[in-house]
This record gives C-alpha cells, sequence and structure tokens, in this order.
C-alpha cells in the first residue's frame, strides 16, 4: 500500500482530462494495447509485478526519443532496435493525474533529477498511488528529455474513456 501522505497530495491534485492522439512503438507482432511487459518488469510508473500499463507519448518526436532511450538502455544501436511497429491511438481518459506543471510535481516532491533518473524508484512510488486511487493514468514531462508520455494504467480505464488504434506502421532500417 503507498504512503497515506503520498496518497493525500495525489488526491488534494485533483484529476484531469484528456482527449488527444498519442504514440507507441512495440516490437512486430506485439499486440500494441498489452501493457503485460510493463505489469511484469515495471516501467516508469509501474513497479515490477504490478499492474498492466500502456505507455504513450503525445507526439512522434517524443515516441522516436524514448525508442532511442530503450535501445540505449538495452546496449543497442537503434538500427539494431529495429524494427518496430508504431501504433498511432486516439485517447481520452476522464481522470488522470497531470504531472506536467512544475507545481504539481512539486507539491508531490517530484523533482526533475526523479524524473529523468535511471532508477525510476520515486516515479513508480508517485504511480502507484494515482493507481491507488483509481486514476486512469499519469502524463508526465518524457524521461527522454524533452515531450510529455502517458502512462495509462488498463484496469482502471473508465466507461467514457477510450483507447483505439486508428493507424499502424512499421519502423524498418532505410
Amino acid at each position: 500500500m503507498p504512503a497515506a501522505e503520498l496518497v493525500a497530495r495525489i488526491d488534494a491534485l485533483g484529476t484531469a482530462e484528456i482527449e488527444t492522439v498519442a504514440f507507441r512503438h512495440v516490437s512486430v507482432g506485439t499486440n500494441p494495447r498489452s501493457g503485460t511487459g510493463a505489469r511484469i518488469h515495471g516501467g516508469r510508473w509501474n513497479p515490477p509485478d504490478s499492474f498492466a500499463t500502456l505507455y504513450l507519448a503525445l507526439d512522434r518526436q517524443t515516441v522516436a526519443a524514448e525508442f532511442e532511450r530503450a535501445a540505449r538502455r538495452q546496449g543497442l544501436t537503434p538500427d539494431q532496435f529495429l524494427p518496430r511497429e508504431l501504433h498511432e491511438f486516439d485517447v481520452r481518459l476522464t481522470a488522470i493525474l497531470d504531472l506536467t506543471s512544475a507545481e504539481a510535481r512539486d507539491a508531490l516532491g517530484l523533482g526533475e533529477a526523479e524524473l529523468l533518473a535511471d532508477n525510476p524508484a520515486r516515479c513508480r512510488e508517485v504511480g502507484e498511488a494515482a493507481h491507488y486511487v483509481g486514476l486512469e493514468g499519469v502524463m508526465a514531462p518524457s524521461a527522454a528529455g524533452a515531450g510529455t508520455v502517458l502512462a495509462v494504467f488498463l484496469e482502471k480505464l473508465r466507461l467514457r474513456s477510450k483507447l483505439e488504434v486508428r493507424r499502424s506502421e512499421i519502423w524498418a532500417r532505410p
């Protein structure tokens, strides 16, 4: 169970709605709506062995930066990490934790160092608390250094929520 103080701070921030287009890259043949890998291995906003989370970027530049970061973390060049599938989603969420403002991050004691750290422990604490209070996800600056990401907690999606693949393409070596 997350710390009661952190849960209270998240609750005090309230929720935000978002309706946007978002992007995700995955291995070729992977279900684009699966959050199983993040559930098992963890991600920036969810701990290992926890809950299914779908990680999206809010623009193509951010998904490309996240792709390069993922390749580097696995000791690969971007070319070695190809091919990938890029999926474009229509997204509507009605209750997210919006950490795009410095004020919101400050309220949770979440600084730039924690957002960009290779060890995402502090971000995972925040994500776990947001999940605990029933939010659909977390929107925050990308750990790749630019842009915005959206971590969607799949089991918390609400009736008015939308998470649909609208288009897919293969990223391959030219």
